[in-house]
């Protein structure tokens, strides 16, 4: 009896320390196993030390550079893709009176329902500054203004350049013209200058930025005369003017230009009035100017459409000219 007793008491004693070793090995598993890094595969000690070394040591990754690895199409490098043709149309023209404004008018069919908002400018330059600094913006100049800061769009297909004008291939152009009245017509010196600018000297200057009218032109021998000639009107003929002032004066050092600007409109009324010796216009005269005054073609331009180069159109047709001008078509979207 005591026997088994004894064997009793030690099975109890053997069970209740299975159930203490059991309860501390489960305790011990969970202090003194490693944790492992999901993201890292490494214990959880060394998370920050990996950390460090991705902000800091490790290579950049192939997002970090792909700013740098960019081909030059991509919308960051390529401002036209920005371009948002959902805008509207920022419309500049010229003032009444001036003559790229009507020669643009009459060959586009625009006539008189220019569009009520759009901004009207009276100096050539202005509309290319106003062009430049607005991305949406489309308006006019003389060919021979264009910068590099602008875009001249083709029209109908075809861009502005000597040949086109010429042949007439491209839609919009126009004569540049001096005019005088019939006391200035018997002014030695307006002779003079008027002879300077069609001889073939002038029309060699002519041919530097504008396109000459067909046919030969003579020489000019330098006169020696003295005097001052009051110049003035079309803002687009007086670039070409102010070189060719320039030319003559050199032949003529005893001469005295002064040009001033104002619009075909000035230019052509104070030509007929004599406040001015010569004027200058940028369209063929009318049938009652031509009663006042004479006029004389000394080169031809091509009235350029121009828009900012972030614009990514680059033709244009007359009658989608025509409803731009006219306030039918406001944004850019409907243009085609």
């Amino acid at each position: 009896m005591k026997k088994i007793m004894a064997i009793i008491l030690v099975c109890l004693m053997a069970a209740s320390m299975l159930t203490a070793c059991d309860g501390k090995g489960g305790t011990t598993t969970a202090v003194d196993t490693p944790v492992q890094n999901a993201a890292t595969n490494s214990p959880a000690g060394s998370s920050a030390n990996a950390s460090s070394n991705s902000a800091g040591n490790s290579p950049a990754s192939p997002a970090a550079n792909s700013s740098a690895n960019a081909p030059e199409s991509s919308p960051a490098q390529n401002p036209a893709s920005d371009f948002d043709t959902s805008r509207v149309i920022a419309v500049f023209t010229r003032e009444e009176g001036s003559g790229t404004r009507d020669a643009f008018v009459s060959i586009t069919g625009v006539g008189e329902d220019m569009y009520v908002e759009a901004v009207v400018i009276s100096e050539t330059n202005e509309i290319l500054t106003k062009v430049e600094e607005t991305d949406y913006a489309i308006s006019y100049v003389s060919v021979g203004s264009l910068n590099p800061r602008v875009k001249a769009l083709s029209i109908n297909g075809v861009l502005p350049s000597d040949a086109t004008i010429l042949d007439g291939s491209y839609a919009l152009q126009r004569p540049f013209i001096v005019c005088v009245n019939a006391d200035s017509a018997q002014n030695a010196l307006v002779q003079d200058f008027i002879n300077f600018m069609l001889s073939a000297e002038g029309q060699e200057i002519v041919a530097t930025k504008w396109t000459k009218p067909e046919g030969s032109a003579p020489s000019y021998t330098a006169s020696g005369m003295s005097g001052t000639l009051k110049v003035g009107g079309s803002t687009s003929v007086e670039p070409l003017m102010q070189s060719l002032r320039q030319a003559y004066i050199a032949l003529n050092p005893g001469v005295e230009i002064e040009i001033s600007g104002g619009g075909s409109g000035t230019g052509i009324s104070e030509a007929t009035s004599g406040v001015l010796d010569i004027g200058m216009s940028s369209r063929a005269l009318r049938d009652a100017e031509r009663e006042a005054l004479t006029g004389f073609e000394i080169a031809l331009d091509g009235v350029a459409v121009i828009v900012n180069p972030v614009n990514p159109i680059t033709n244009i047709t007359i009658e989608q000219i025509k409803d731009i001008f006219t306030g039918e078509t406001t944004r850019w979207n409907q243009v085609g």
